[in-house]
């Protein structure tokens, strides 16, 4: 029975190509299936005549062919099962088969994806759920080298208590700063510190203000102020601020970071100055820090 029926055929209808499954219940050759399309004969003749006229003309087209080996490497041979139709899998093609490999074992990798998911903890879920506009690309900050600013604080200090303990409060002696918008001196300041402890972790919180003066010959006067924090042992910390001890210590255990903010009324700086923000790396040891501080950008 060449002509078709939705009965016995239900996926004729379904969208796949039912071409070379036709070939193989009429016993066509299946170097003929691609003229057969490439002529467009499947739309001029109804199923029913192209089957019996390719039946017909299977014994003449079989006797005419030559007799040529099959390359082993190759499978024509169609198995039509439950999942439509499938290569007999002992004799693919062995570059086919390393694909399939491939293919399964990205399958196996998927598979594993929702069980990593699945082992975060509720905590973690639910900061994802609220995470805002995760697809959205935001510029990340770039940090480049600016000016470098050294203070001396003064010998003499002032302790004041606050309500979580004391604050001690420094003025400044002398300083200087050079860097790409110019260079000058420290004029007046100061700068006031607290000593915290978080377990076996110190730290000194640190807030400054500094009054610069530039080199120009008409100078020009910056307010600089710069806040953060000198990390380390409880021993050390309290080493790098007393003159005495610091000459034996290693400012460079304690991470001293600071957010630095500076604001000027001349037209010269301004501009440079006033929207600007950086981020200084410190080293603090007896009376003096030295700041080196990167622009963000």
């Amino acid at each position: 029975m060449c002509g078709w029926d939705n009965r016995i055929y239900p996926f004729r209808n379904n969208g796949l190509s039912y071409f070379p499954l036709l070939a193989i219940l009429c016993n066509w050759p299946f170097y003929k299936l691609a003229d057969a399309i490439s002529m467009d004969f499947w739309h001029t003749s109804s199923d029913d005549e192209i089957c019996q006229s390719k039946v017909a003309g299977s014994a003449q087209s079989s006797s005419a062919m030559p007799d040529t080996t099959e390359d082993p490497e190759w499978d024509t041979a169609l198995v039509v099962t439950d999942e439509w139709m499938k290569v007999a899998s002992e004799r693919r093609h062995s570059g086919w088969e390393s694909v399939e490999r491939k293919w399964i074992e990205s399958q196996a990798l998927q598979k594993k994806g929702p069980k990593a998911s699945s082992e975060m903890t509720k905590e973690a879920n639910e900061a994802m759920a609220r995470f805002p506009y995760p697809h959205m690309a935001i510029p990340t900050p770039q940090l480049d080298f600016d000016f470098r600013m050294r203070v001396v604080l003064n010998s003499q200090s002032a302790s004041v208590a606050v309500s979580d303990g004391f604050k001690k409060w420094s003025t400044f002696s002398d300083g200087t700063f050079a860097g790409q918008f110019g260079c000058g001196s420290v004029v007046n300041g100061g700068q006031e510190s607290q000593d915290v402890a978080y377990g076996n972790a110190a730290a000194t919180q640190v807030e400054a203000t500094h009054r610069l003066q530039t080199a120009d010959k008409v100078p020009a006067y910056i307010e600089c102020k710069t806040r953060g924090n000198m990390t380390g042992s409880p021993e050390l910390v309290k080493a790098l601020q007393d003159p005495e001890t610091s000459k034996d210590a290693n400012p460079r255990l304690c991470p001293f970071r600071v957010f630095i903010t500076m604001k000027t009324s001349d037209e010269r700086y301004a501009s440079k100055l006033n929207t600007g923000m950086w981020i200084g790396s410190c080293l603090w040891r007896g009376l003096e820090v030295v700041y080196d501080a990167y622009r963000i950008s």
